[in-house]
This record gives C-alpha cells, sequence and structure tokens, in this order.
C-alpha cells in the first residue's frame, strides 16, 4: 500500500498534468489512511462542487468545518451545496455562520438576501440588503452596469427591487395608519427617491430631493418674509440671538466640518469642503437629539426657535446649527434633503461680498434679516471676503402643510428609522 507521502506526490504530479480523476483517486486514498487530511478534503470537495455532487461536497465540506470551523470559505461553499440540494433553510444558515466571519464580503450579503426572497422572508430578505448596502453601496447598483456577470446582474437588482418595494411598502402602511386617505394623500404619494417602487420624477427641472420629496402646487425657491407670521418676532429678538452666539461660538472646540463622508459629496468642486473646516458647523441640535457640549452656552437661541413652527424631530427643533463659512470660500451647487422642510439662515455675521442662490435668484444676506428656502432647489452659497460669514441655520415646516400631514410625515420617518435601527442578519445582530 503507497504511503500517504507517496500518494500526496501522486496528487500533486496529476493535479500538475491536469488529471483531475486521478488526482481524485489519490485523494481519496488518502483519505482511507486518514480521514482528516486537510489537503485531500479541500480538494474534493472542491471538486464535487464542481461536477455537480452536492450531497458529498455538503458532507465533504461540513468534516472540514469541524476540523477548521474559522475557514469562513468553507462556510460560503456548504451554503452553495445545501442551496443546490434545495435545502435552503439549512443554505441559509451556514452564510449566516459565514457572514460571522466575515462581514465585509458583499456576496454574503447578497446570496443570503435572495434566500431569503426564494423563502418568502421579505422583511428578513430587505434587512440584509439594506446592511450589505452600507459595506458597499454596489449592492443596489451594479445590475446597472455594463459587463457585470449575469448571474451578479440578477441578484443585484433583486436586491434593489426588495429593498425598494420593501420601504414603499412600510411609508404607504405607515402613512395610512395616520388617518384619513383624503386628507394625506399628498403624504401618500410623497417618494423616497433613493430607492421608491414608484416612478420618481420632478416637477421642475433643477429640483431635487435627497431623501424625500412631496410635490406642491406652489414651490418656489425663496418664501418672502412678509408670508412667514412668526419672522418679525424672531427678528426683534436679532442682537440678543447675536450676542449670545457671538460669545459662546468656539469653533475650534466645539465645531466640526459640516460635511463629512456620510454627505458623499465628491469632485474637485467639493474637495475643499468635505472633511474640512472651511465650512464648519457648531450643531444645538442633529435629528432632534440636542448637543450637551454646548446647548447650555445658547439658552435664549434655544428657546427663541421653540417659539416657531421649526421643523421637530422627537419633540426637539430636526436641525439647528451655526454655520461658519471661512474667508473666499463657496459651496457649490447642490440639492437638499426633504422637501417637507424649508431651510431658514439668520445671517449673524455678514462681512460683505456674500451670497445665497436659490433657483438661478441670487439674494445678498444682511444681519438680523431672515431668508427662508426651499433647498431642493439647486442652491449655492459663497463668502468672498476675508472674513468668516456665520449664520444661525434651522429647519422650517413648509408652510403649505396642515397637521395631519406634519405627524404622517414624522410617523413615516420614525417607523423608518426604528427598521434602521433594528435590522439583523436573520436574527444576528448586525452592532
Amino acid at each position: 500500500m503507497p504511503t500517504i507521502a507517496e500518494l500526496e506526490q501522486q496528487a500533486r504530479e496529476c493535479s500538475g498534468r491536469g488529471d483531475m480523476p486521478g488526482t481524485e483517486r489519490a485523494c481519496r486514498a488518502i483519505l482511507d489512511q486518514d480521514d482528516k487530511h486537510l489537503p485531500s478534503l479541500r480538494f474534493l470537495a472542491d471538486f464535487c462542487l464542481r461536477s455537480g455532487n452536492f450531497p458529498e461536497a455538503g458532507s465533504l465540506l461540513q468534516q472540514l468545518i469541524a476540523l477548521t470551523p474559522d475557514d469562513a470559505d468553507r462556510y460560503s461553499q456548504l451554503g452553495q451545496a445545501l442551496y443546490r440540494q434545495d435545502k435552503k433553510l439549512e443554505a441559509a444558515e451556514a452564510y449566516k455562520q459565514y457572514w460571522q466571519l466575515n462581514p465585509r464580503n458583499m456576496m454574503v450579503y447578497l446570496a443570503l438576501g435572495c434566500l431569503y426572497v426564494e423563502l418568502d422572508e421579505i422583511d428578513k430578505a430587505a434587512q440584509v440588503f439594506s446592511l450589505g448596502e452600507a459595506i458597499d453601496k454596489r449592492i443596489l447598483s451594479l445590475w446597472r452596469e455594463e459587463g457585470t456577470n449575469p448571474d451578479l446582474k440578477q441578484m443585484t437588482k433583486t436586491a434593489y427591487d426588495t429593498l425598494s418595494r420593501h420601504h414603499t411598502d412600510l411609508h404607504l402602511q405607515t402613512v395610512a395608519k395616520v388617518g384619513d386617505e383624503s386628507e394625506l394623500s399628498r403624504i401618500r404619494d410623497a417618494v423616497w427617491p433613493l430607492l421608491d417602487a414608484r416612478e420618481v420624477s420632478y416637477a421642475h427641472d433643477k429640483q431635487r430631493s435627497q431623501v424625500f420629496y412631496i410635490q406642491y402646487p406652489e414651490a418656489p425657491g425663496f418664501f418672502e418674509r412678509e408670508t412667514l407670521p412668526w419672522c418679525e418676532g424672531f427678528e426683534a429678538q436679532f442682537e440678543e440671538l447675536k450676542e449670545e452666539i457671538i460669545a459662546g461660538l468656539d469653533v475650534e472646540a466645539d465645531g466640526r466640518p459640516y460635511l463629512g463622508d456620510g454627505h458623499k459629496l465628491e469632485g474637485e468642486l467639493w474637495e475643499p469642503l468635505v472633511n474640512k473646516m472651511s465650512w464648519a458647523s457648531v450643531h444645538l441640535y442633529s435629528q432632534g437629539v440636542a448637543n450637551p457640549q454646548v446647548i447650555d452656552k445658547f439658552p435664549k437661541t434655544c428657546a427663541a426657535l421653540t417659539q416657531i413652527p421649526a421643523a421637530t424631530y422627537h419633540g426637539n427643533p430636526k436641525e439647528a446649527f451655526i454655520s461658519v463659512l471661512a474667508p473666499n470660500t463657496r459651496i457649490p451647487e447642490h440639492y437638499g434633503v426633504s422637501s417637507a422642510v424649508l431651510t431658514v439662515h439668520l445671517p449673524i455675521i455678514v462681512p460683505g461680498d456674500c451670497g445665497l442662490m436659490v433657483n438661478g435668484e441670487v439674494r445678498v444676506p444682511e444681519e438680523g434679516k431672515i431668508l427662508a428656502f426651499d433647498d431642493t432647489w439647486e442652491h449655492a452659497a459663497w463668502n468672498n471676503t476675508d472674513q468668516p460669514r456665520v449664520v444661525l441655520i434651522f429647519e422650517l415646516w413648509h408652510p403649505a402643510l396642515t397637521e395631519l400631514e406634519k405627524e404622517a410625515i414624522l410617523e413615516t420617518f420614525y417607523v423608518r428609522d426604528a427598521w434602521v435601527k433594528n435590522r439583523t442578519i436573520g436574527g444576528l445582530s448586525s452592532r
């Protein structure tokens, strides 16, 4: 009987000349003497997968996993072998084990998500695809690219369609629970441009929304101060607010680049701003959460925001910050997040040649004079002086919205946020 060393040499020689049957025979002979011989188990598992012998491939892979439990690729192969035997639940468990060892691989999210679609576990599939998109955004877009492998194209299209349909259904179901359909038709028909199963179209060429778009019969860029009943009373507090903001403002200690990695604005025009303090912000509130580092420095400002129809989130102003635009800095043309709100500027320090453009219309900021605009229109701003420009910026509910519509908007955002927060990989926490 040949020794294991002799059989290993035989296997190498057969493999070297492409004699796969000969290599198979040598490896099986090795396993007759040593059933834990890893190279032979690996070769035979691969050989059985390629030749369509999925039951034996699965058995060999389970042996390998028992011997090398940290070998992530064997779980992926086991998932394939089980899936090809129509053992989809078991395949899903194998892919989950692979994910625990290698959570940065896009393909495991695609494979597992598509499995859940086949099992009609649509919410589980959507959660997996969504978490995969956070790892690699191509999971939702490769189907659009020429040259993508057909199988991969189909998987990524399934991911996009599944997540779009899921988010759209979540929105429609949530709005339906808030109130009468006739009173909420505008909010029901609002779209989430990044992922929506419905057609996303805009009423105007230069109006876009990054996250949430409501269409109104009239959609001006700027909203005149005279149409905002709260404006006069707010501006009357300007001197007090200016004194407080200048006294409390410490950009070096409390500030951050307004545009971090999450904004995903790339290119030569944005390079001077992204992750740079050339456009700095000191946030009082962000997504309705107070900034404990600075909030006590600005009590009059925070009180003033409670006296106006500021857009809220979980009971607090949704977004309120002091914006500091460095000398000789321009914010290029871009689009805002949601047409449910207006962006409001209260200029605190305007050193001279500064401007704000919305849909081609330019306004010159004046200290103490409100500028309110719908930032889903293309807009830009600049400071062409050698001194910083300082502006208090906050969000206002769009004046056309009813109280019931505001409630529906908040609820659809809350439900989506809760869903995102609680996503898992088939029940396994991703955090």
